[in-house]
């Protein structure tokens, strides 16, 4: 599985692997430190990763989108 973090501050997407999910990342583009959610937080992450073919888009609020 993986998962699209997008930057709240650059706009700029990282595509992460599972072994992400519940850690703090910089931006690779502009610093800003941000938490990627632990799989448990996502109510809706296995719909999203069946819609999504395996990938899942976290905003830095943790709302999953496919």
């Amino acid at each position: 599985m993986r998962i699209i973090l997008h930057c709240s501050r650059c706009g700029c997407r990282w595509w992460l692997d599972a072994e992400a999910a519940d850690r703090r990342l910089r931006c690779r583009k502009c610093g800003l430190l941000q938490k990627v959610p632990h799989l448990d937080e996502l109510p809706k992450a296995t719909d999203v990763i069946k819609d999504a073919k395996d990938e899942i888009y976290v905003d830095d609020r943790g709302r999953t989108y496919g």
